[in-house]
């Protein structure tokens, strides 16, 4: 279970609550209005801010990218011609990930802390639940109270609401209650008080019923339910009850009512209360003279110079507009750790120092010798075959982070390229551009996208495909990894937002992993520039294969991230959603036909019998030399519909013709094939 989003909208929502009761000294020369509506626009934004959340667009806070950009260029992915490979999973093979031993003896503690929030959430709203019913029931055992008839014409003409007066037995001071109808209940005691005191009960508790408290009062109590653990929500329900009394005094005394008359009745209304017999009001209703609250509100009536202005209607838009600002601005931002500027990163492998494997940490390596057997085999394979200078194969758990094979070659050496060396990404990256514009909503994954006949001129600059196009769906796009299709993806994607994502799916940042390189993002990009268009593609970021590997284990994790590590963890793996699930379950679903497809760049990464969902990738870059160096990558995850491995084949410098679907995508099939059980 993943209490990420509750832990999230906690601080939300304590952090609404905490700016409103800062407010509160800063507003004391405000009238009591102010202080009651600033404390009700909190406790309805706290209890609002995950269902928003939830719902409207994320605004990831993010510092602002300053590395500079690595020079390289646009590469085609051509369509691989010739059949999917004929490896298969053998019949009866388990796909489905057994628990490892850590799994086994680590005890989730997120169900037990969502059953302790269950329960104080529910004891809370059934104490609200009994007092509603508690209040119905008064008021239908209520009897008429004609010695009011006087009073409630009055109090009617002077407020302009309806007065609903009631007498009951089980209350000895006012209250009222109700949220579409509301009802005056007064005490039988009530008989022999003076017109003056009757009068001054009613405009009190009318006040309550024009400000709607009734029903704020709900809300408040609701908000403490969900946040019944947060001492700042009963701060400031207990501080609203105060502020909402001294704002119906208020209304009071700008009737007419003397100071030190109605002092004098709140005081003797409060007497009846004393002593250990008085009735308590139920959470449903509002009490009028509840003993604790007694000295600061005589106080305060008695007070000359005192604010006591009502609510303007100007003053009531403004503290909802800014109230609902602060709210929604609360709900959509997500805050992101900053991290310093990238560092410059190694282009080839020819670069990389880091050892053959990285050093075990004293939670135990992540390794499975079997899956590190599987991964180096293949790897010296693909090494020999393609003549590559340097080249690693990546196997990941996708729900843990932890790294199970960490295969690495350079220049006929064993290298850590995976986590020590930086590349430019390639194509695989336009599975992050994709992300980010259906997260944005700029496109559809119904929607179809003129892709051209092959070139197409952006921003002055030549843009260009393998072969022509034409029209292509959202899916068919990734699929044929069309540069063009996806320069008019960031074309209405834009820079800013681009970047954001790009942090967001933690690149430009070291992962913390003993020698990790951090690769590096543009300085800025630009909406409608070629430079963002080429960054878009994936030809000007740099990141390492372990980076690419954690980004695509976030789609199968259904848009939650969980940072890589070669540490096994004592516990539940951190988590940290980067999009909604029904973004990623689409993403997915995209990356399995751009392995699928016929058309697809990535189909010799098929594997008989298992989804396959993945993306290839190949990158270009100017050597110092003057020639041109090439990356080839795959990265791709299974099985589709229930991940359980990520796996990143990459090689440097392949011989002519090696390119991420014909060179890396086959060694994705085998390594899979041999992980699952195949032959």
């Amino acid at each position: 279970m993943n209490l990420e989003p509750m832990l999230v909208g906690a601080l939300r929502g304590a952090l609404l609550l905490g700016a409103a009761l800062v407010a509160m000294p800063l507003l004391r020369r405000a009238p009591a209005a102010v202080r009651r509506s600033v404390l009700a626009v909190a406790l309805v934004g706290a209890l609002a801010v995950p269902a928003l959340s939830a719902v409207l667009p994320v605004w990831r806070v993010a510092p602002r990218i300053t590395a500079p950009a690595p020079l390289g260029f646009t590469i085609a992915e051509p369509v691989v011609i010739g059949d999917p490979p004929t490896s298969t999973v053998e019949r009866g093979t388990t796909i489905a990930k057994a628990p490892t031993p850590e799994a086994a003896t680590n005890v989730d503690a997120a169900p037990f802390l969502f059953a302790a929030w269950a329960f104080g959430a529910l004891m809370v709203l059934a104490r609200l639940g009994v007092g509603l019913w508690r209040s119905r029931a008064m008021v239908r055992r209520g009897a008429p109270a004609p010695a009011w008839a006087l009073s409630a014409r009055r109090a009617e003409a002077t407020t302009r609401r309806r007065a609903d007066v009631r007498v009951t037995r089980e209350l000895e001071a006012p209250a009222v209650t109700g949220v579409f109808a509301p009802v005056v209940l007064v005490p039988r005691a009530s008989w022999s008080w003076s017109e003056e005191r009757r009068y001054a009960t009613l405009l009190h508790e009318l006040a309550h019923v024009a400000s709607a408290d009734c029903l704020v009062q709900i809300v408040a109590q609701v908000a403490c339910a969900m946040h019944w653990f947060n001492p700042l929500a009963w701060l400031a329900v207990r501080r609203l009850k105060i502020e909402r009394e001294l704002a119906a005094d208020d209304a009071v005394l700008r009737a007419g009512t003397r100071a030190s008359t109605y002092a004098e009745d709140l005081l003797a209304i409060a007497g009846a209360l004393s002593g250990g017999r008085a009735r308590q009001v139920p959470a449903g209703s509002l009490g009028m003279a509840e003993p604790s609250q007694l000295a600061v509100r005589v106080s305060a009536i008695v007070e000359a110079n005192r604010p006591r202005a009502p609510l303007s209607r100007a003053t009531r838009a403004l503290l909802s507009g800014c109230g609902a600002a602060i709210v929604v601005a609360t709900a959509c931002a997500s805050p992101q750790t900053a991290t310093s500027p990238a560092t410059a990163p190694t282009l080839h492998a020819a670069g990389a120092s880091a050892a053959a494997t990285t050093p075990a940490p004293s939670g135990g390596s992540t390794i499975d010798p079997k899956l590190q057997s599987i991964a180096d085999v293949e790897l010296d394979k693909a090494m020999a075959e393609w003549h590559a200078a340097a080249g690693a194969v990546l196997v990941l758990d996708p729900a843990t982070g932890e790294i199970l094979a960490n295969a690495g070659r350079a220049h006929g050496a064993r290298a850590d390229v995976a986590v020590g060396t930086a590349y430019i990404t390639g194509s695989t990256l336009k599975a992050v551009t994709l992300a980010a514009a259906l997260e944005d909503g700029v496109v559809s994954p119904t929607e179809r996208i003129d892709c051209g006949n092959g070139a197409w001129t952006y921003q002055g600059q030549l843009m260009h495909d393998a072969s022509p196009n034409g029209t292509l769906s959202i899916a068919e796009m990734l699929a044929v990894s069309t540069n063009v299709g996806f320069t008019k993806i960031f074309d209405r994607l834009g820079g800013a937002p681009l970047e954001n994502w790009l942090r967001a799916f933690h690149f430009g940042t070291a992962p913390a992993i003993e020698g990790a390189a951090s690769g590096q993002l543009p300085t800025r990009i630009e909406d409608h520039s070629y430079a963002g268009a080429v960054a878009a593609i994936g030809e000007v970021v740099t990141a390492s294969p372990v980076q690419i590997a954690a980004a695509y284990a976030a789609i199968a994790n259904g848009g939650e991230y969980v940072a890589p590590t070669a540490t096994k963890r004592s516990g539940t793996a951190p988590r940290e959603r980067i999009m909604k699930p029904e973004t990623a379950r689409t993403m997915i679903s995209m990356l399995e036909s751009s392995v699928s497809d016929e058309k697809a760049t990535g189909k010799r990464a098929r594997v008989a019998g298992v989804r396959v969902a993945g993306k290839t990738g190949t990158a270009g870059w100017t050597l110092p030399s003057g020639g041109e160096g090439v990356y080839a990558s795959f990265v791709g995850f299974v099985p589709a519909n229930a991940p359980r491995y990520v796996v990143l084949v990459g090689l440097e410098q392949p011989r002519e013709g090696g390119n991420g679907g014909s060179a890396a995508a086959p060694v994705f099939a085998r390594v899979v094939t041999r992980a699952l059980g195949g032959s």
